[in-house]
């Protein structure tokens, strides 16, 4: 197994690595979240960085230019993320984020959610100098598509006008949020999930019981690091709990506002991110109550009895709610009212 990356991504970073002398100046690493590509960006970077990499592809570990890495102070790794993102990760790759802050921030500011133009502008400066170690510079942002923007124009004009002897390596769970001028000035790198059995021997090892597994990994798309984040987060009982209250919504006197703070404090993302897969899952029921390959396989019953109370016409309409609903967080609306709208908006979906 290579030191530092999921052994579901070993044969891309190997492929990644032979032709590491002619890499394109700009790698668009995606797919879908907890597949490990910021991992994979990581070790990719130590390997660029390397003074004596091995006859196998692999980082030495052992020259200065590994060992600076490893250390959070190679001069030549630039890394950008949004303020929220570095400050609750103990990644190495958060510890070289500390250097590209976003400005001007209030003492009662929130976390930045976001890549702001600022930090953009501070990296593009920094990619002017010529490499002070290493035989190139590397330069990450994770995830790129929480550029905003302005920001997003800003990096533009780097893809635009790459520096000499430099990689740049956007990490993106949802690329399509990023302009297609960026994208198009990429070589898209996709990461995807690994077969099932795979998967669930991963989880094995990480201590998730094989049933547990099973329903976490079905809960996650198949993402292997997103399923042992959902058992970490208590997500079982969060689901429960929001099942609880979309039941509780239609008709049965909830409050979408006390709903909303509810939701707010498990994560604005996680919850709509379930709430999306539920509304999916409803759609399906609407066409075939026998449907296979549920987001919610264990809550079957409980959903098509919703789906029974609703107009699959609807539905679609409010699925498209959801997903606006999830790429609007990190900007400027505030979480709660936002979640207030969306769980009104169902509240009126019921036929009767």
């Amino acid at each position: 197994m290579t030191a530092g990356l999921h052994p579901w991504n070993e044969d891309r970073a190997l492929r990644l690595a032979r032709e590491r002398a002619r890499l394109p100046h700009a790698l668009l690493l995606a797919g879908p979240k907890g597949l490990g590509k910021t991992d994979l960006a990581a070790w990719l970077a130590q390997l660029l960085l390397c003074a004596q990499p091995s006859a196998a592809h692999q980082p030495c570990g052992r020259c200065q230019g590994c060992t600076l890495y490893a250390a959070g102070s190679h001069p030549d790794l630039h890394v950008v993320q949004p303020e929220a993102v570095y400050k609750s990760s103990a990644g190495l790759l958060a510890q070289y984020a500390l250097r590209y802050p976003p400005a001007d921030k209030g003492k009662d500011s929130k976390d930045s959610t976001v890549i702001r133009i600022d930090q953009i502008r501070a990296l593009i400066e920094a990619s002017q100098t010529r490499p002070q170690i290493a035989a190139r510079k590397v330069l990450i942002l994770s995830p790129a598509d929480s550029l905003n923007v302005n920001a997003a124009n800003s990096l533009l004009k780097l893809l635009e006008e790459p520096p000499p002897d430099s990689t740049l390596l956007l990490v993106a769970d949802r690329p399509t949020r990023l302009p297609a001028t960026i994208r198009s000035r990429c070589v898209n790198v996709p990461v995807r999930a690994p077969e099932r059995g795979a998967a669930l021997a991963w989880l094995a090892a990480q201590g998730q019981a094989p049933a547990q597994a099973e329903l976490l990994l079905e809960l996650a798309a198949g993402a292997p690091l997103a399923a042992l984040a959902l058992a970490d987060g208590d997500f079982i009982g969060c689901r429960t709990r929001w099942m609880d209250d979309i039941e509780g919504l239609l008709g049965k006197g909830a409050d979408p506002v006390g709903c909303a703070a509810r939701w707010k404090s498990a994560g604005a993302e996680r919850g709509l991110s379930w709430l999306q897969g539920c509304v999916g899952d409803l759609i399906k029921l609407g066409f075939d109550p026998g449907a296979p390959g549920l987001f919610n396989p264990d809550a079957r019953a409980r959903l098509q009895a919703l789906q029974n109370r609703l107009h699959l016409n609807r539905l679609f309409g409010f699925l498209e709610l959801v997903a606006t609903s999830r790429n609007a967080l990190g900007g400027p609306l505030d979480e709660q009212l936002l979640l207030e709208d969306v769980l009104i908006q169902w509240s009126r979906l019921p036929r009767t």
